[in-house]
């Protein structure tokens, strides 16, 4: 099972852990969730709130996207340019580190049905690394035979992130589960490199293979900076004190593809704990 499987896993058990809290015996249950008990159970989640989050955050890099634009800068409007590409075998990978961060967002409560927006800002140092090679590969058009061998590496660091999201909630007594839909703006910084060397043969005469050129290569591609995506989430807000809540979360963002940049995802599962105002 991949990391960013059990990180969902775990975020998902987490919120299911809360509401199996919120429910108490089947026979007392629905005056709990309506909150007749006195009122007291029944919390208010309209109104201003903010605080801080902390969790493990896994972030997916795959690479793969980045060969063709890699082959294109080290061999341009060559011949041998896909044959370059095909050299190029980045590999999808998944590393994990600790997130931090905090959040400030609005509810409204109509009955049992809570609607809000919620932005969050989130730092993490989560770095990836896959490097490929030598790889080779031959290919023959008539009388010649090229072969291009190559090594490759991609770097990529998702240093922080933040979200601007729609909230959608049920109030049960104190608490309350909730799904969330919105964007997200990261901060990403992406690199690849690939560097080589090709050959081209006579084959007009086998056995003979004389060598009619050859060369070296490189190439670099990469971008930093913001990107933008999508952003999903679920989790719990639970009442401790008027005014004050713990909340288990988890999130998942997708930030854009395409160009000089490889495929992004955060899978994020966390705690946090705030203060309506």
């Amino acid at each position: 099972m991949s990391e960013s499987r059990i990180l969902s896993s775990t975020g998902m058990a987490l919120v299911a852990a809360m509401i199996t809290l919120a429910t108490p015996s089947p026979a007392s249950a629905l005056d709990w969730l309506r909150g007749s008990f006195s009122g007291q159970h029944q919390a208010d989640w309209s109104g201003v709130y903010g605080g801080v989050h902390a969790g493990i955050t896994s972030g997916q890099t795959d690479a793969r996207p980045l060969a063709s634009p890699l082959a294109q800068n080290a061999l341009p409007n060559s011949s041998i340019t896909d044959l370059l590409e095909r050299t190029i075998f980045f590999k999808e990978t998944n590393k994990q580190g600790m997130s931090y961060g905090a959040f400030v967002g609005m509810n409204w409560q109509w009955d049992d049905v809570v609607l809000g927006w919620e932005v969050d800002y989130s730092r993490s140092s989560i770095k990836s690394n896959s490097t490929t090679g030598p790889n080779g590969l031959l290919r023959t058009e008539g009388t010649n035979e090229w072969g291009v061998t190559s090594t490759s590496t991609s770097r990529g660091e998702i240093k922080d992130w933040g979200t601007i999201r729609g909230r959608i909630g049920y109030a049960m007594g104190i608490f309350m589960p909730y799904l969330t839909a919105g964007v997200a703006v990261g901060n990403l910084n992406s690199r690849a490199t690939t560097s080589g060397d090709w050959e081209r043969y006579d084959i007009s005469a086998l056995p003979a293979r004389p060598l009619i050129a050859s060369s070296t290569f490189a190439g670099v591609v990469g971008r930093s900076g913001v990107t933008y995506g999508g952003a999903l989430g679920a989790g719990v807000d639970m009442q401790i004190l008027p005014g004050t809540f713990l909340r288990g979360e988890w999130q998942y963002v997708q930030f854009a593809s395409g160009g000089q940049r490889p495929n992004v995802s955060i899978n994020t599962a966390r705690v946090a704990g705030g203060v309506k105002f």
